[in-house]
């Protein structure tokens, strides 16, 4: 059995710590808006005619062979 030591446990949990901290900085960043090309993409796709797309047999056709 591998002996562990309160060394190796309080640098494993400070890493953890460390990788939370990161995360959580990451997740409270305000930058969580769309881009304008982004929204551009989006307006042209709910405008798209839907004779523009492929047909759900078509798909399986092509992949599922």
């Amino acid at each position: 059995m591998e002996q562990i030591s309160l060394e190796s446990v309080n640098k494993n949990i400070l890493g953890l710590k460390q990788m939370i901290e990161e995360m959580k900085e990451i997740l409270m960043e305000d930058e969580w808006e769309l881009s304008d090309e982004v929204i551009k993409e989006i307006e042209e796709g709910k405008n798209a005619d839907e004779s523009d797309f492929i047909s759900q047999e078509d798909v399986e056709a092509e992949f599922l062979k």
